[in-house]
């Protein structure tokens, strides 16, 4: 009978110390729970989480790790962005065995498509993306872009530039391959540096700014001004009036290979031209001589209307 007693006391005595074991791994795991380490919540009707994607998916799950859209995946308490934010809900996808027709897939929508998808997030941005060049010519977010296999972290782009735009822009390489020409190719400089590949309100998706011509002036900055003399040119018709922006076969990008033919594209005496004519002193005979040997400051000048200084 004693034995008997002692036994139930050991017993409850035992019972009593699992209780408060259980209760404190309660406590403990509870903290773990509010942090998103325990096991994850039930997905909404049609979803079927990350964590099954990872099953089939696994080499682009490996990869997503280093993608910057992996860190919005940790908002929120890890429910911000994930594979179904993208490719939409997958449970029917899970179901089918893997029916593409089942889940969103870029590569078989149209870039029309793949623009909306993209841009229900990257709309703040990219706002004049629709109305742009790249938009109307059939252009979409994944011609340029990848994901999962980007060649270049920043951008997540498919090929960095240059060689990235040279794949439609073949008239423009040519430019870059003339002896005088913008260090694009040496990477000193690159296209996004200028234009805004995903629209501006400006012609030729070059990067927005009150001045057409603040695009040059950002590096040429001893052309800025402002001038108390300008040279007209600058303000009506920009820099591309005599200089090619891409590349020339002429020394300082000029669109002529003479000084003086050059300047007198408008400064020849026609009822066309505003611009006034060259004084009878001139000795256009002499085509050694270039107009700029006089008219130094040909851009502007804060002390001589004919810009000799």
């Amino acid at each position: 009978m004693r034995r008997l007693l002692i036994f139930s006391v050991f017993a409850l005595t035992a019972l009593s110390w699992a209780l408060k074991l259980g209760a404190v791994q309660a406590a403990q795991e509870k903290p773990l729970q509010s942090a998103g380490k325990a096991a994850p919540a039930a997905q909404p009707p049609g979803y079927a989480g990350a964590d099954t994607c990872v099953l089939c998916h696994a080499d682009l799950s490996k990869k997503f790790g280093s993608n910057p859209h992996s860190e919005l995946a940790l908002t929120h308490g890890g429910k911000g962005v994930t594979c179904e934010s993208c490719h939409g809900p997958g449970q029917a996808h899970v179901e089918s065995g893997g029916d593409k027709t089942k889940i969103f897939d870029f590569q078989s929508a149209s870039p029309k498509t793949v623009n909306a998808k993209c841009l229900t997030c990257h709309l703040g941005t990219h706002a004049n993306f629709d109305r742009s060049a790249h938009s109307q010519a059939g252009v979409g977010c994944t011609s340029c872009h990848s994901n999962h296999s980007p060649q270049t972290d920043l951008h997540l782009l498919k090929i960095a530039e240059p060689k990235l735009c040279y794949t439609c822009h073949t008239d423009v390489k040519a430019s870059f391959s003339q002896p005088f020409h913008h260090k694009v190719n040496e990477g000193i400089l690159a296209c996004s540096d200028c234009h805004n590949p995903h629209g501006t309100l400006q012609d030729k998706l070059l990067r927005t700014n009150s001045d057409q011509n603040a695009i040059c002036t950002k590096c040429h900055s001893e052309t800025q001004g402002p001038y108390v003399y300008e040279h007209p040119p600058l303000k009506t018709e920009g820099c591309t009036a005599c200089h090619f922006p891409h590349g020339s076969s002429n020394p300082r990008l000029l669109t002529r290979n003479n000084i003086n033919s050059l300047c007198l594209q408008c400064h020849t005496a026609s009822m066309n031209f505003t611009a006034p004519g060259t004084p009878s002193f001139h000795n256009q005979a002499n085509q050694y001589q270039s107009c700029t040997t006089c008219h130094t400051q040909i851009h502007g000048s804060n002390s001589n209307s004919f810009f000799f200084q």
